[in-house]
């Protein structure tokens, strides 16, 4: 085989394995927490299921030792996944530089990267195939702080995260219930650490040990859980027990691009589907508008679609409390300025996640109706929103009044967003963009007035009627402004 085939070879094979990994990981953190329920069933009184004596001690402890072994699988396959992602990719790209040099002058590739990148490697397996081996306890492993060692920072806490073991991971993820809450921790784990928790707090709603606050929360959990469980692709990156997630359509850091939605009013997570729904519709059309030139480029070199690499993940970010009504909305901006923040940290954990492979993934975010007013709060804080281009959806107003006052976080590095990176995105025809001129949201992106550019979706042949229809049909199959937002996430760079 020649050495061009050879390197395309590998490249599919790192994928693959990276992907397969996460998907194991994935699967055995769930067998382990059903473990762990049956062992907690075992333990309950007898008219509860419980079984006592030296016949129900031992098999407490066996099934409770059959979890933690799970346990010890499911984060050495995560932690592969992280390796093979990182310095996989290091490996695939030094060889691929190698060969790209051979075929234009032999003997001029660089042998050294390539060896250096697969010593790299070897050594990071290695700490998985410890953990496995069980040469590393993380009962004797020193307590870590990884909020006090990194200070909150999601770039800090990435290179961190990623710099630890398998043993070291474990023990984090025991003594922090919402460490996969935490942005800056890759995808796969932040996944399987938080369904774990979803599955204990909706254990103990069903035992009766729920507070108030958690009892109120618990159909909007009971709802996440059925959402997360129609598709197994699906990625649990954030969780509150007070009734707030985001969820992801599939892995983020294996994207080609990823687009974040933040919903409007009335939002929940009993409405977690409809919002993604609309999210993938955004994803789904921004791949139909593609050019085949670019499809074609696409192909070259990344794995097959059974190896996990997906062209555009989609994002519904219901991380914020959205207003109820219509009502509660239009007259404050608590509800999108109490989570600005998070929808902040998120996006920085996204991208320094995703920056550890040396592949930019463009990041579009998407704020509709309300969500556009959280969007631009978040924003306006001077450290910056790591969003290659933001879009506001029906935008009442963006929490200010001028593009000046918004901005981009660029890889850590903040700067002003320019007038191409933030468009307004309505139709003529609908009334919820009025309710800038009262100027309590602050003034709608796209305007004279803001800047950004602004893009018509309203659909040919509308008129006056279609006022009360037109804003909730924006992301609908077959729409004008479907087509455009679309057209806007796949010319993101």
């Amino acid at each position: 085989m020649s050495p061009a085939p050879q390197a395309e070879t590998l490249v599919t094979a790192i994928d693959h394995a990276e992907a397969r990994s996460a998907a194991v990981g994935r699967a055995v953190s769930d067998a382990a927490e059903e473990l762990d329920t049956v062992a907690r069933r075992l333990g309950a009184e007898p008219e509860d299921g419980g079984w006592f004596g030296r016949a129900g001690r031992r098999a407490r402890a066996s099934v409770a030792g059959a979890a933690a072994e799970s346990r010890m699988i499911a984060g050495a396959c995560l932690f592969l996944s992280d390796v093979l992602r990182v310095e996989g990719a290091r490996l695939a790209r030094a060889v691929m530089s190698w060969d790209d040099d051979e075929l234009a002058r032999p003997g001029s590739g660089d042998h050294t990267a390539v060896v250096d990148a697969d010593r790299a490697l070897v050594q990071r397996l290695r700490e998985a195939a410890d953990a496995l081996a069980g040469a590393a306890d993380p009962d004797t492993r020193p307590c870590l702080d990884l909020s006090g060692t990194t200070d909150d920072d999601p770039r800090a806490i990435a290179d961190l995260w990623h710099s630890l073991g398998p043993a070291d991971r474990e023990r984090l993820a025991r003594d922090n219930p919402e460490l996969g809450s935490m942005a800056g921790l890759s995808s796969a784990a932040r996944d399987a650490l938080n369904q774990t928790r979803l599955r204990r707090l909706l254990d103990a709603l069903d035992r009766g040990g729920a507070d108030a606050g958690l009892a109120a929360a618990g159909p909007g959990l009971a709802a996440l859980s059925d959402y997360l469980d129609a598709d197994p692709r699906r990625h649990l990156l954030v969780l509150h027990a007070d009734g707030r997630a985001v969820v992801a359509s599939e892995n983020p850091d294996a994207a080609d691009r990823v687009v974040t939605l933040v919903p409007g009013t009335g939002s929940s997570l009993e409405s977690l589907g409809r919002t993604g729904e609309r999210a993938e519709a955004m994803c789904e059309a921004a791949d139909e508008v593609r050019s085949p030139e670019s499809r074609d480029e696409e192909t070259v070199d990344v794995a097959p679609v059974d190896a996990g690499t997906t062209a555009c993940v989609s994002v519904a970010w219901q991380g914020y409390d959205a207003p109820d009504t219509i009502t509660e909305a239009g007259r404050s901006l608590a509800s999108a300025r109490a989570h600005a923040e998070d929808l902040r940290t998120y996006a920085v954990g996204l991208d320094a996640v995703e920056a550890m492979d040396g592949d930019d993934a463009p990041h579009t975010a998407v704020g509709y109706s309300y969500g556009s007013a959280t969007l631009g709060a978040a924003a306006s804080d001077p450290r910056g929103l790591a969003a290659d281009l933001m879009i506001h959806v029906g935008s009442p107003g963006a929490s200010v009044d001028s593009i000046e006052q918004q901005w981009v976080d660029e890889g850590g590095a903040s700067r002003r967003a320019h007038d191409r990176e933030v468009a307004g995105v309505a139709s003529r025809w609908d009334a919820v963009p009025w309710w800038s001129i009262t100027g309590v949201l602050g003034e709608r992106p796209g305007s004279g007035d803001f800047g950004g550019f602004a893009v018509d979706v309203t659909e040919p042949g509308s008129g006056p009627r279609s006022v009360v229809t037109t804003h909730s049909t924006y992301f609908d199959r077959g729409t004008v402004s479907l087509e455009e937002l679309g057209r806007l996430i796949a010319d993101t760079e």
